[in-house]
């Protein structure tokens, strides 16, 4: 997995959080900021670009998060209060034409596991460009979670969503939705409440 595919990783992290009370993109897992440590894990992949969707305290953030890599930018959603659609929507418009799709991160599951992105990715490949519209997402122990790959022919539809919709929605309009059954706890977990981020804690390898 050396050569970079033509797929931008994106990761959502434009949210207030206030049910975590506090600005969660910097919480500290061991030492390291989530966001940061989410992002790093990706930026070990071979995607042809990784952007990160910023919104709230976007300044602190950028400030706080360091990532050198020339595969990497900020882009900031300056509507983030309508909610996660437009955050989807703001990366679509930093795509490039050649992409086969975007695989959308959440920026509050630090326990998502390398081997769950690795066959992800395999799938991707898999499938090459037989299908223009096509969803793969993960599932465990029947859950559906994330990462979640959308190919360039759903971006279409993604306009049609609003408010806090993720792309859920627009699913039924897919071609084809593989759903890859992993043993990834993490695809499911995300940080929302202080109660989370005790369990993420105690249950990061």
């Amino acid at each position: 997995m050396k050569d970079n595919i033509p797929l931008m990783a994106v990761v959502l992290s434009a949210g207030k959080a206030t049910r975590m009370g506090q600005l969660k993109q910097l919480l500290p897992i061991h030492g390291v900021g989530m966001l940061e440590m989410v992002l790093t894990k990706i930026l070990s992949f071979p995607f042809s670009s990784i952007i990160s969707v910023v919104g709230h305290k976007k300044e602190e953030i950028k400030n706080s998060v360091i990532i050198d890599d020339p595969r990497f930018k900020w882009v900031t959603n300056v509507n983030y209060d309508d909610g996660l659609s437009s955050s989807i929507k703001e990366a679509i418009r930093h795509a490039n034409k050649d992409n086969l799709g975007m695989m959308v991160f959440l920026g509050d599951q630090p326990l998502l596991k390398e081997r769950t992105i690795v066959q992800l990715l395999d799938k991707v490949r898999e499938q090459g460009e037989n299908c223009s519209k096509l969803i793969i997402q993960p599932t465990y122990n029947g859950q559906t979670g994330h990462p979640v790959f959308i190919s360039s022919g759903m971006y279409p539809y993604v306009f049609k969503l609003s408010g806090d919709q993720g792309a859920k929605r627009i699913f039924k309009f897919a071609d084809k939705h593989i759903f890859v059954p992993v043993e990834d706890e993490g695809v499911i977990l995300d940080i929302d409440t202080p109660k989370d981020y005790e369990y993420i804690i105690k249950n990061l390898e």
